[in-house]
């Protein structure tokens, strides 16, 4: 996979046009907003399943994408991000397992801004990924969410994912704990 490469375009619940593509270097301005958009989110929702807990520096967000394309360029991360006017608005990866035993399998990440969600962006993204993980010779794709987030379930379900576990208070957000809802699908 290259870096930027488009997947497709369409519009939106909202009538915006998406276009779905792997991350690229000129995304980084972007991804510093989107994860600290997510973070400070994070502060106000404590429903939100991001594991970032703290505002990112440039720096940081630099070195991250830096190891998500090498990734993309060495065939062991799948990206896709969603573009709306030129900017970031959601994104996702799945990474191949490191290991000669797990080789063949994916772990699956994604999140979009909140003005974004609930306009089928995540769902392209999801149909997206299993696509491109399919292509690539996994066999099988792994994700967690929290169990109370009835809306991506039912995204995750709607695309191929089956709950396979639950880790009981996994989470714990202030002085309340959530569960963790394991999903995984064979390709």
């Amino acid at each position: 996979m290259k870096a930027g490469k488009v997947y497709k375009r369409f519009k939106a619940g909202n009538g915006k046009t998406v276009t779905l593509r792997a991350l690229k270097w000129e995304d980084l301005d972007d991804l510093v907003v989107f994860i600290n958009n997510l973070v400070e989110e994070r502060g106000t929702n404590s429903d939100l399943g991001i594991a970032a807990d703290k505002r990112q520096t440039q720096e940081q967000e630099a070195e991250w994408l830096s190891r998500q394309l090498t990734g993309i360029e060495t065939g062991n991360v799948i990206s896709v991000a969603a573009e709306v006017d030129g900017r970031v608005v959601a994104n996702s990866e799945v990474t191949r397992g490191r290991f000669k035993d797990t080789f063949h399998h994916g772990y699956l990440g994604i999140a979009a801004l909140k003005e974004y969600r609930g306009l089928g962006i995540g769902l392209e993204m999801m149909k997206t990924l299993v696509r491109e993980s399919r292509k690539t010779g996994l066999k099988t794709v792994q994700l967690e969410v929290f169990g109370n987030n009835a809306q991506a379930i039912h995204v995750y379900e709607k695309t191929g994912f089956r709950r396979v576990g639950r880790v009981p208070k996994k989470i714990r957000r202030g002085r309340r704990f959530i569960d963790a809802v394991l999903m995984a699908t064979e390709l």
